[in-house]
């Protein structure tokens, strides 16, 4: 914790004095525009209230984001799906994108397991990602996330702090996303696979603006 500290004041020190150039994965539309209404299998449904949303706290202090995307989709023959695509043009050691870790605890729900996984995306692409079971009640919610600064996709909240400070130690001012998907289900490992296989879907169909927001401008051919 103390190393990161330094390197993060030590980033903040030499941004200042460095040229700033963004590094930004969506360059002309906005995010409700990229992502599609209909994905795979599935077609977004008109009510999305199933949506976690981070306690009013959070919200107040996610200022980090400029947009953000809550659908509800459906499938023909499987459970629906819940994505939130919350995007930042900016991001920052002071400024960082919530992470499910803290935002589902704060809705009332306990994380029964948290591992990293990773997520399949076309023929030669595959990103790092979590997967938590969680729960509520009764209800249990299967999450799979990513997240993405510029062009990279830290796993947990020390690569993301780590990544940040490295970028702005080069001059660069990365954007941020988080992209998230959920399904309710008793089945973790049928939801793994269900929403990986949204996640490959989302991606192909969301066009080369929707790539670069998921997955940076690195990645827009895949």
């Amino acid at each position: 914790m103390l190393v990161g500290s330094l390197l993060i004041s030590a980033a903040g020190l030499s941004f200042a004095r460095l040229p700033r150039t963004p590094v930004i994965g969506l360059t002309r539309g906005t995010a409700q525009d990229v992502i599609p209404r209909r994905i795979g299998g599935w077609t977004e449904v008109s009510s999305p209230e199933d949506i976690v949303l981070p306690p009013e706290d959070e919200r107040k202090a996610a200022a980090t984001y400029d947009e953000q995307v809550m659908r509800a989709y459906a499938g023909r023959r499987s459970e629906a799906v819940m994505l939130l695509v919350a995007y930042a043009r900016s991001q920052s050691s002071m400024l960082m994108v919530h992470r499910p870790e803290s935002c589902y605890p704060g809705a009332g729900f306990t994380i029964l397991s948290n591992e990293a996984v990773k997520i399949r995306i076309g023929s030669s692409l595959s990103i790092d990602g979590r997967f938590l079971t969680t729960k509520r009640d009764s209800r249990v919610e299967q999450v799979l996330y990513w997240t993405r600064f510029g062009n990279e996709m830290p796993s947990d909240w020390d690569a993301q702090r780590w990544s940040i400070a490295v970028q702005a130690l080069h001059g660069y001012v990365p954007d941020g996303v988080l992209v998230r998907l959920s399904t309710v289900s008793q089945d973790a490992l049928q939801s793994l696979n269900l929403l990986r296989l949204f996640a490959a879907e989302l991606v192909r169909t969301s066009g080369q603006q929707g790539r670069g927001l998921l997955l940076g401008p690195a990645n827009l051919e895949i």
